[in-house]
């Protein structure tokens, strides 16, 4: 087992606890003596060992874990004794220990109120700095929600049905003639992934450059393929991140402001996702997870365009976004878009077919894929996936239950794929496999 820096957080009412009950032994066993003439020693002997065996009990609940290192934070003391909790905390160290990843941060949600934050392992494998539940962390097509978040609320704050076709909004001519010129696509597709655009043309850019201009992606003047039509708007769902980036060229087109700064005033800030960010800079590169590879080798630091995969945040942020979903995130979610924008947002609009599961009842509504449980439990779900890392959300936000969790190695679909199945088995929910 690979030895890291041990910095856990014992709860400190346990710690008080241990320190009273090593405290007061030699007086308990005293006075256990001193009782010796006012009782029958069958008594009195069954008395002490009885308060010997229960003060060691609880000495012995002080265990030292040296050999994982967890950052936690929780909102209440006997969150860590939540069973919810336990299972995640027990798929984390078996993850850790076993090197399936170098390092994972996740969050969990009851009651539309945080249960536990915490982190394992480390960000940086070579340099063994933790991993900690405020480090940053790309978390790839978990963009695509927080993306859905903004637009819908830029139609509102403008009085734009998401019906309006792209040609009224999209100020670059040639971009627009190359793509779209002899076909309407709507915002409402572009959300949904029933534009007909192709699925690639997000490049992966090294962090050390800077990122290729978009209309420049788009067109196919980058690394990547240029985005095309490949079959008609509206026919059908075809995940698309280069239709994600047209919504980016979108509102920096209206706004005339950068992408990143539209989202951090309408959708970061307003709720509380302070330490996330959709561009990094420079000053910021030291400080974020780094990735690996299946086998274990280190990725090179990069960064994607914004809305399709560009998104870096933490899992105390992500708790905060998990939050919006749920009834007692209601006045932060009205900060960012209307209950009737919250309610179309989620509402199925398209039906994809995922290879391998039974995807019948599975839909894709805005930036979000959801479908109910045979419980009758609605589900909202999306996944992430880059190089050397790999992230998922999961909520039932009438339930105001739910997780995310990210981890910094190709191989972390395996352990999200334990969290689901332990976290659908805990909550009496029929969920669809990760995918």
């Amino acid at each position: 087992m690979a030895i890291v820096t041990k910095n856990i957080q014992y709860d400190p009412l346990l710690i008080a606890q241990l320190e009273s009950c090593q405290q007061f032994l030699p007086q308990i066993y005293a006075n256990i003596i001193s009782m010796s003439n006012a009782f029958p020693k069958h008594c009195y002997l069954k008395l002490g060992l009885s308060i010997i065996i229960l003060c060691l009990i609880s000495c012995m609940q002080y265990q030292d874990t040296s050999e994982i290192s967890v950052h936690s934070q929780a909102t209440d003391t006997n969150a860590t004794a939540h069973l919810i909790t336990a299972k995640f905390t027990s798929i984390a160290e078996n993850a850790i220990s076993t090197k399936v990843v170098e390092g994972l941060q996740f969050t969990i949600i009851e009651n539309g109120k945080v249960l536990s934050t915490q982190a394992f392992g480390v960000s940086d494998r070579e340099k063994n700095i933790p991993m900690t539940v405020n480090t940053l962390i790309n978390i790839a097509s978990i963009s695509k929600p927080l993306t859905a978040w903004g637009l819908l609320a830029f139609a509102e704050r403008n009085n734009l049905s998401l019906n309006t076709s792209i040609q009224e909004l999209l100020k670059d001519a040639e971009l627009y003639d190359l793509l779209f010129a002899r076909s309407k696509v709507s915002l409402h597709m572009l959300l949904s992934h029933t534009s007909g655009l192709s699925g690639s043309s997000v490049p992966v850019t090294p962090a050390t450059e800077p990122l290729p201009r978009l209309a420049d992606v788009l067109l196919g003047n980058s690394t990547v393929p240029p985005a095309v039509l490949e079959r008609p708007p509206g026919s059908g769902f075809s995940y698309s991140g280069a239709g994600f980036l047209v919504i980016q060229k979108i509102i920096e087109d209206q706004t005339q402001e950068s992408f990143a700064a539209y989202m951090a005033d309408t959708v970061l800030n307003p709720s509380g996702m302070h330490d996330s960010t959709f561009l990094l800079s420079p000053e910021m590169l030291p400080g974020i997870a780094v990735y690996y590879r299946s086998d274990g080798r280190r990725r090179d630091s990069y960064h994607l365009p914004g809305a399709a995969g560009g998104l870096y945040s933490t899992a105390n942020d992500m708790a905060r976004f998990l939050m919006l979903y749920t009834d007692g995130g209601h006045l932060q979610r009205n900060k960012i878009i209307s209950d009737k924008a919250f309610t179309t947002m989620l509402a199925p609009s398209a039906k994809p077919t995922i290879d391998g599961i039974d995807s019948s009842g599975l839909h894709y509504a805005l930036g979000h894929y959801t479908y109910k449980t045979p419980e009758g439990i609605r589900i909202v779900f999306h996944a992430g996936g880059n190089p050397g890392l790999r992230a998922y959300f999961i909520i039932a936000p009438d339930r105001g239950i739910g997780f995310f969790a990210v981890a910094n190695n190709d191989h972390g679909s395996d352990v999200l794929a334990q969290m689901t199945d332990a976290w659908g088995r805990y909550y009496d929910l029929t969920l669809l496999p990760y995918f």
